[in-house]
């Protein structure tokens, strides 16, 4: 089986994750038996590259960061960098985006401020349209 990085080329020639790809990319992230920062950084990246996702990809992208994210109890910096990333990177902030990040908040164990903050913006924040600021 070819690595990430080709999968990732691979998938997206056509721009669209779908439902018999997502099989696929399963085996490939759940391969070496342990999902970490690694297996969201390609999954996120799909998802920021993708035109289009299929609800199939949502249901395994959402149990893979949830599962890495709250394995150490806390949302941490990296894990903040990926969130945002997943949030803003393709211009569209979707509601099931929002919801994850609520339920996310929730099932944490340690909220931290910065993480917190970040969940206020989110929520607050339209779907398109958004700024982060600068020129």
């Amino acid at each position: 089986m070819p690595g990430l990085s080709d999968l990732h080329d691979q998938l997206l020639t056509d721009g669209n994750i779908t439902d018999a790809e997502v099989a696929i990319i399963r085996t490939a992230v759940e391969r070496d038996g342990e999902l970490d920062l690694e297996d969201v950084k390609f999954l996120i990246q799909l998802l920021t590259e993708a035109n289009e996702v299929c609800p199939a990809f949502d249901e395994f992208f959402f149990a893979t960061l949830k599962e890495v994210f709250l394995a150490g109890g806390k949302i941490g910096q990296d894990e903040q960098y990926f969130l945002l990333k997943m949030l803003y990177a393709d211009g569209v902030l979707r509601e099931n985006e929002r919801a994850f990040l609520e339920q996310l908040r929730r099932d944490v164990a340690q909220v931290s401020p910065e993480f917190e903050a970040m969940c206020e913006t989110a929520a607050l924040s339209p779907s398109v349209d958004w700024s982060l600021g600068g020129k």
